[in-house]
């Protein structure tokens, strides 16, 4: 008390330290000091943009940067918000501003650790909630195959180090990132925060799919297609542009719009609130939309059996029933239907047309070819060996160049088939993790949220078959988010029935 009295007094006695103490604490900036400065600031920049823009650009895009990073770290919930944001509509700033040069990949690493070292900074018992986390089954696994591509390292077939760096910083930086959600989502209200953000970016994109497909593609947008002849064979097909929304292609749209629509639509069918449900499922239409118009048959097949696991998991529901009536009806009206001219309708038929669609038989035989490479390399080639990256880390591999197509032929060739049953292990855990919460609660509105996850993380694995669902940029904030939110609620309902520690935030969710 001395010496803040002491303090006190000699800032009382000093003129300086007195102005600035009212003009910055007491007034906050709030008077003609902040003006002044307001206009100096507006005033530099707007010297620097008009004479050199990009040094202009440059200075306060740092400026903001610095704040928005400080931001992650001061706040590691809102860092999750702004990672979340960041990687929706990344590549379409790209697209926009910077001629599709601006490094995304670097910032979105940047961000990530950022919010990582947030941990260590904010009021979190890392050692309590370390305990638990790795006690779940499902992140033990993940921590297996992590150590299994950790070994591939010395895969005498693979011999690029970047190229196995690449795969292991990913799946690093996912578990990473399922740790920080892990961490943050402690309670319902904040489990809720981060899904009320997630419908938003996800409306936003839809809406934004459905504005390029009635209004078409913009002049940036269309310029941006055609740089490319391999992105232009991807997404100019019959005479009509696939639609991307912000996002790097049709794919990633289309797998980001049907894992959205299945969470949000399967929790609006469960909401009691009358206006919370015409809201979720009037958004998620937007989203269903914007997945049609992408094209994305990997996304059809998706949402088709995410609602098939769901009605099984919850059929013994009244809802469920009714809703099941429904969807079937939806279904076999959009597949027999006499309606030829709709482009998107007819890419849906051929989702599910299987031997009849030409591209699904190309697919089968390369697949057949590569089978006796799998048999003989329990192992694999070794990471980054197949495809495109093949070809950049590891020119004249054997597998260089092959397209996959689907993440589980991906990893049976580069991991072997031993790291395939890993992997399909993983999932399985994941989900028998997911279906144990549902029945293990009473509560109905954890148990809505149990049956969407379910059928949200099913729906992702039945994608692998098709596509690379799970590992792709922006889809990294979607999917592992909703694995550690799996996490939290089996933590936060976990009773005697569980195997699973005791909860540490009490029976407020039994």
């Amino acid at each position: 008390m001395a010496e803040e009295k002491y303090i006190r007094q000699k800032i009382r006695h000093n003129p300086v330290l007195s102005f600035f103490q009212r003009t910055l604490i007491i007034e906050k900036m709030n008077n003609w000091v902040g003006i002044l400065i307001i206009g100096l600031v507006a005033g530099i920049f707007g010297y620097l943009l008009s004479n050199n823009f990009m040094v202009g650009a440059g200075v306060l895009g740092g400026i903001i940067g610095i704040g928005i990073l400080l931001l992650c770290i001061l706040s590691v919930e809102w860092g999750i918000y702004i990672n979340l944001i960041f990687l929706f509509i990344c590549t379409h700033i790209s697209r926009l501003f910077f001629n599709d040069d601006l490094p995304v990949g670097i910032v979105a690493d940047v961000l990530i650790l950022a919010t990582f070292m947030g941990l260590f900074f904010g009021k979190y018992d890392l050692k309590k909630s370390s305990k638990a986390f790795f006690s779940k089954r499902p992140v033990i696994m993940y921590l297996v195959v992590l150590g299994y591509l950790c070994l591939e390292l010395f895969n005498p077939y693979g011999h690029s180090l970047q190229g196995w760096s690449l795969i292991v910083r990913k799946v690093v930086e996912s578990f990473i990132l399922i740790f920080i959600c892990y961490n943050v989502f402690t309670d319902l209200s904040r489990i809720n925060n981060f899904l009320r953000v997630l419908f938003v970016c996800a409306l936003v994109a839809g809406l934004y799919g459905c504005i390029q497909q009635w209004h078409g593609l913009f002049p940036f947008e269309i310029n941006w297609v055609h740089s490319s002849e391999l992105r232009l064979n991807l997404i100019y097909l019959f005479g009509t542009y696939r639609k991307f929304s912000f996002f790097s292609g049709p794919t990633e749209f289309g797998i980001i719009m049907a894992g959205c629509t299945l969470l949000f639509v399967l929790l609006g069918i469960n909401e009691k609130k009358i206006i919370y449900k015409a809201l979720l499922i009037g958004g998620s239409i937007f989203m269903l939309l914007g997945m049609s118009y992408s094209g994305t048959r990997t996304a059809n097949a998706m949402l088709v059996g995410g609602i098939g696991l769901y009605i099984l998991l919850t059929i013994h529901k009244k809802a469920t029933r009714i809703f099941a009536v429904f969807a079937v009806l939806g279904f076999l009206f959009i597949m027999f239907a006499p309606i030829y001219s709709s482009e998107t309708i007819i890419r849906f038929r051929t989702s599910f047309s299987g031997s009849e669609d030409a591209s699904y038989n190309v697919r089968e035989a390369n697949r057949a070819s590569i089978q006796p490479y799998i048999y003989s390399h329990p192992f694999g080639g070794g990471l980054s060996t197949t495809g495109e990256n093949g070809q950049k880390y590891n020119p004249g591999h054997q597998l260089a160049g092959f397209p996959t197509d689907s993440s589980y032929v991906n990893k049976s060739l580069e991991t072997g088939w031993i790291g395939m049953i890993l992997t399909c292990i993983l999932y399985f855990v994941t989900v028998q993790y997911a279906v144990r919460g549902y029945f293990n609660t009473k509560n109905p509105r954890i148990k809505a949220m149990f049956a969407a996850i379910t059928a949200f993380l099913f729906a992702y694995y039945i994608g692998e078959i098709a596509q690379e669902a799970i590992g792709q940029f922006s889809n990294t904030m979607v999917y592992f988010p909703v694995v550690a939110i799996l996490l939290q609620l089996r933590q936060q309902t976990a009773g005697k029935e569980d195997v699973d520690r005791p909860s540490y935030y009490g029976d407020q969710y039994k």
